[in-house]
C-alpha cells in the first residue's frame, strides 16, 4: 500500500512540474521595462507617412501647437515653477523628428546630435528629443517651457550641446548657468532629463509630479 501511495505522490509532483514548465504562457525570465508587453501601454499613433504629412501641412504658428497636433502625449511633468510635457513616437527616428520640426518651424538655436539626443530652442520653449533608454525604438519629445528649464534643469544636462553664454542669453539672464550650477551642487536635486520610469533626475525634490504612472517626477519613489 505504501508503494502505491508513493507512486501517486510522485505522479502528482510530476504533473505539477510539467504544468509549470509548459502551461505558463508568460516568457520565463522576462520582466520589467524591456519586455514586449510594455509597448501595449504606450499611446497609439498614426503611421510614419501620416505623421510626416501632418507636420508638413500644418498651419501651426507655434512649436507647441505643432507637436500637439503631431504626436501623442505620454506624460506631463509639473513643478512649482514651470511645466514640461512629454510626447513620443515609435514611427519616426530621432533625426526625422528633429528635421521635420525644425523645417516646419525654424528654431532660434539647434544643437548637434550626440548621445542619442538633440535640442531645439524656440522663443518660449526648449524641445529635448532623445531616444528612450527604457523602451528601445521609442523617441521622446520633451516640450519644456523656458520657466521649467530655468528653474528645474541642471545646466550640466546641456554641456556639449550649448555654451553657457548661449543658455544665459536664451533664458534672459547674465549668469543663469553659474547660479543654477551652484544651486544644483548644493542641493543635488536638479532635473536631469526625462526618463520613462522616473529615473531622470540627480536627486529627489518632492516638488515635481508626473501625470501618468509611466513617468512621474523626482521624488515619486520610482
Amino acid at each position: 500500500m505504501k508503494d502505491y501511495l508513493g507512486i501517486i505522490v510522485v505522479g502528482i509532483i510530476a504533473l505539477f512540474l510539467v504544468f509549470n514548465v509548459f502551461g505558463n504562457d508568460e516568457p520565463r525570465g522576462m520582466s520589467g521595462s524591456y519586455t514586449e508587453d510594455t509597448y501595449g501601454e504606450l499611446p497609439s499613433e498614426p503611421d510614419r507617412s501620416e505623421i510626416l504629412k501632418t507636420i508638413e501641412n500644418s498651419d501651426a504658428r507655434t512649436i507647441e501647437q505643432l507637436i500637439q497636433e503631431s504626436f501623442p502625449l505620454l506624460d506631463t511633468i509639473r513643478s512649482d515653477q514651470g511645466i514640461s510635457r512629454i510626447y513620443m513616437t515609435r514611427e519616426l527616428t530621432l533625426p526625422e523628428v528633429a528635421d521635420s520640426l525644425s523645417e516646419a518651424i525654424a528654431p532660434e538655436e539647434i544643437s548637434t546630435r550626440q548621445e542619442e539626443k538633440q535640442i531645439l530652442i524656440y522663443p518660449d520653449d526648449f524641445i529635448i528629443i532623445q531616444e528612450s533608454q527604457e523602451e528601445p525604438g521609442v523617441v521622446t519629445i520633451e516640450l519644456a517651457s523656458d520657466d521649467f528649464v530655468r528653474n528645474n534643469y541642471s545646466p550640466g544636462f546641456f554641456n556639449g550641446f550649448f555654451t553657457a553664454v548661449l543658455l544665459n542669453r536664451m533664458l534672459g539672464s547674465n549668469d543663469w548657468y553659474n547660479r543654477r550650477r551652484s544651486t544644483c551642487q548644493q542641493t543635488g536635486s536638479c532635473y536631469g532629463g526625462y526618463g520613462m520610469y522616473g529615473n531622470y533626475n540627480s536627486g529627489g525634490t518632492g516638488s515635481m509630479r508626473g501625470s501618468t504612472n509611466r513617468g512621474g517626477g523626482p521624488g515619486t519613489g520610482k
